[in-house]
């Protein structure tokens, strides 16, 4: 498993897992991180939490 690293100008390097399917995604010098490879894994994740939340109510 990669990790990414953030050096010392504020941008990372190296790779981390998508939190969805686990796939490497290569930073690139980015920023910030990306944590998921796709824009639908991303969705994806957000609606499993928002309906984890609205059941947990009734």
């Amino acid at each position: 498993m990669g990790r990414a690293r953030l050096h010392k100008d504020g941008t990372y390097h190296g790779d981390l897992q998508c939190r969805y399917c686990g796939a490497l995604i290569e930073q690139g010098g980015r920023s910030k991180p990306r944590l998921y490879c796709r824009l639908s894994h991303r969705l994806k994740s957000y609606g499993a939490a928002v309906i984890g939340v609205v059941t947990s109510l009734f």
